[in-house]
C-alpha cells in the first residue's frame, strides 16, 4: 500500500446521521476514499453499492497490464533462461514454452483474462480473512457482504499503485519498480536477496492497510485505532510470508 496524504488519516467530516439517505455517487466516493476515507465509507456503506467499483477494478487492472506486458514477458523468460542455467538437463517442453511467450497475439488476451480473474479471486480472499479476523477473533457482528463491500472499495488504492507503478516498470523495464523499500536500499546496498525482500515492502500497501482500517472501523463500528491495528496485522503477516518467499526463492 503506498504513501499516505494527512488527509487520509484525518477523522474527516461528520459522518451522516442513521436516518439520512445517501446517494450512490461512485466519483464522490472514490475520490473520498483517497482523501477522506471515514466520510466515503461511511457514504458507501449506508448506500449500499460495489459492483460498479468492482467493475472499473477489474478493467483498470486488466488495461494496466497490458501496458506493462512486455515487461512481464521479458521477466518470466529470463527466470526461465536462469532455471535453465542452474540446471543440468533444460525442462520438458521449454521450446514450447518460449513459443509461447513469442506469440503476443496469444498471450496479450490469456494474460488480460487471467489477471482480471486472479485480482477477482485475491480480493474474494481477502474479505474472507478480514472478516475471519473482525467477527471471529475481534468479535464483530457486521456480516461478509458488509465486509466485502469495503474491501472492493480499499481497492482504489490499488489502482492509484498501478497508475503510478506501470509506467515505472515500463521505464526501468523491471517488475519491482514502484515506491517499496528495494527504492531506498538498492542492490548495489544491500545485495539482491535483500532488495528483493525489500521490494515486497510497498508504500501503497501501507495506504491500502490504513484506508481499509478506516472502512473496518466505520462498518464495525470499532474505533479507527482498532480497525487499523487488525488491519495492520493482516499486512504486517503476508509481508512477512512474502519476504521469506522471495529470501528463500
Amino acid at each position: 500500500m503506498q504513501e499516505m496524504s494527512s488527509g487520509s488519516l484525518q477523522m474527516g467530516a461528520a459522518p451522516a446521521s442513521p436516518d439520512e439517505k445517501i446517494e450512490k455517487n461512485f466519483f464522490r466516493d472514490f475520490f473520498g476514499i483517497i482523501f477522506d476515507p471515514r466520510k466515503a465509507y461511511d457514504n458507501i456503506i449506508k448506500a449500499k453499492y460495489w459492483v460498479v467499483m468492482l467493475i472499473v477494478f477489474l478493467l483498470v487492472i486488466g488495461i494496466t497490464e497490458q501496458f506493462y506486458h512486455n515487461v512481464l514477458i521479458d521477466f518470466q523468460v529470463k527466470e526461465i533462461q536462469k532455471s535453465v542455467q542452474e540446471s543440468d538437463t533444460p525442462p520438458p517442453g521449454l521450446d514450447q514454452q518460449m513459443q509461447f511467450f513469442e506469440n503476443e497475439a496469444l498471450t496479450r488476451p490469456i494474460y488480460f483474462g487471467t489477471t482480471v480473474l486472479g485480482q477477482g479471486v485475491m480480493l474474494i480472499i481477502g474479505a474472507l480473512i478480514v472478516f475471519f479476523f473482525c467477527s471471529v477473533l475481534a468479535g464483530g457482528t457486521a456480516k461478509f457482504g458488509g465486509v466485502w463491500m469495503i474491501y472492493v472499495w480499499s481497492s482504489v488504492i490499488t489502482i492509484v499503485d498501478f497508475i503510478i507503478k506501470t509506467p515505472l516498470m515500463i521505464f526501468k523495464n523491471d517488475m519491482k519498480a514502484g515506491l517499496n523499500l528495494g527504492l531506498i536500499f538498492s542492490e548495489s546496498m544491500v545485495g539482491s536477496k535483500m532488495n528483493s525482500v525489500l521490494s515486497s515492502v510497498d508504500i501503497f500497501g501501507i495506504w491500502h492497510f490504513i484506508v481499509l482500517g478506516i472502512g473496518v472501523s466505520v462498518l464495525y463500528k470499532f474505533t479507527v485505532k482498532k480497525g487499523i491495528t487488525i488491519t495492520f496485522i493482516i499486512w504486517l503477516l503476508f509481508t512477512i510470508i512474502s519476504a521469506i518467499v522471495v529470501y528463500v526463492s
